[in-house]
């Protein structure tokens, strides 16, 4: 896709009131009307990325993200056009630079290319003179982006969940109790069974990364680790879903022992962040 500039977005603009005014049935046709100086096809992608146009079988349209565009452009809201403009290329298109929002605005124009700064400049989002506008448009962007990482991690998690559900019903011949769907509560996710022999419960915390295994981390909360350590049988697997492969650690309380913070002094920890190398040679591939 192309990068993002005022120009780019000016194009786009020009796009959308092409496909207001006109009718095309494919892209290819659209390809040779005159729109401006970037190609048709690159801003009409653009565009399709940030959620503004769709194609059909049989026709180009306008989104109704597309249309309030419009309706903005010929209302005279500049200021509101470029930054719903904004809003749609940061949520939809995801640039790069994105996920640096949350920590401040500051962090994010450290990424950015010069083009990039300019379309924030010219929205006015990168003023020194601060009001409540330009506060809640950046506040509101951060939310969204924390809200969808907390879903990719959530939809991760479940994956995780599913892999170990597979993994022990294949292990012990039985069926496991999915637990994280009635509760997050009970420190642990799945109940399980020791061996296909013996019916005494095994509990199973389960994490997961779509990260490397270099790369890839998780968190043990103190209450997870409190029921892991009164727990007769507890176990956490830890899952690797980078590429095709899926790769997984059983680990014991006393092989994450030596990984889990004390309580000193008054102080009381609630989250240990462990990489998954810490582990590495008890990962194994599963088919």
């Amino acid at each position: 896709m192309i990068r993002l500039s005022v120009n780019v977005l000016t194009s786009a603009l020009a796009l959308l009131k092409h496909l207001e005014t006109y009718n095309f049935s494919s892209l290819s046709e659209l390809v040779y009307s005159k729109i401006a100086s970037i190609s048709a096809e690159d801003i009409f992608y653009f565009s399709y990325n940030c959620g503004w146009v769709s194609e059909n079988e049989n026709s180009l349209t306008l989104t109704e993200h597309g249309t309030e565009l419009l309706r903005l452009q010929t209302q005279g809201a500049f200021v509101d056009l470029k930054r719903q403009m904004l809003t749609d290329y940061v949520l939809k298109a995801a640039p790069i630079w994105s996920n640096r929002i949350p920590y401040g605005r500051r962090e994010a124009t450290i990424f950015m290319s010069k083009d990039e700064k300019a379309c924030f400049a010219d929205a006015g989002l990168l003023s020194d003179r601060l009001d409540s506008e330009i506060i809640d448009w950046w506040d509101t962007i951060a939310n969204r982006i924390r809200a969808q990482g907390q879903q990719e991690k959530n939809d991760t998690g479940r994956i995780g969940e599913k892999n170990t559900i597979i993994y022990e019903r294949n292990r012990t011949n039985s069926e496991p109790i999915w637990m994280s769907v009635d509760s997050n509560l009970v420190g642990y996710d799945i109940k399980s069974r020791l061996s296909k022999d013996n019916p005494d419960a095994l509990l199973i915390e389960v994490k997961a990364s779509t990260f490397t295994l270099s790369q890839a981390v998780f968190h043990v909360t103190s209450h997870e680790w409190g029921v892991a350590l009164t727990s007769t049988a507890y176990v956490f697997h830890l899952w690797c879903l980078s590429g095709s492969k899926r790769l997984l650690a059983v680990i014991s309380p006393n092989d994450m022992q030596p990984y889990i913070p004390t309580n000193n002094w008054g102080g009381v920890w609630e989250i240990a962040k462990i990489p998954f190398s810490c582990f590495e040679s008890k990962f194994v591939e599963i088919a």
